[in-house]
């Protein structure tokens, strides 16, 4: 019968692998709450109210514009040269305009 190398760094059969690996004693868990979730205290309404619009805060979305319209101002440009002729010279004026307003839009600074 033919022996088989191994491929790669390691050496050896899997059962010799499997053989001298030692089991590890997995970690403690902590015990789950057994009191249903009907019978725990609720707490007071203030508090889970600003626990909810902390939550809200924390989920609402930010469209990242800057990023955006920093990327679309690099693709007005490369669509100037990308282009054909025949296209290009019809709409080569306002891809530069579009390019220009995205750039500024994406550079300008953020009223606070």
């Amino acid at each position: 019968m033919v022996q088989r190398r191994a491929f790669g760094r390691r050496g050896g059969s899997r059962d010799a692998l499997r053989a001298g690996s030692k089991k590890r004693p997995l970690a403690p868990v902590s015990p789950v709450s057994t009191t249903p979730v009907a019978e725990r205290p609720a707490p007071p309404h203030r508090e889970r109210d600003e626990e909810l619009e902390a939550w809200k805060r924390g989920r609402k979305r930010h469209v990242p514009w800057k990023q955006i319209s920093l990327m679309a101002s690099l693709c007005f440009g490369v669509a100037s040269f990308v282009l054909p002729h025949s296209v290009n010279d019809a709409v080569q004026w306002p891809l530069y305009g579009l390019a220009a307003i995205s750039f500024y839009v994406g550079i300008r600074k953020k009223k606070s």
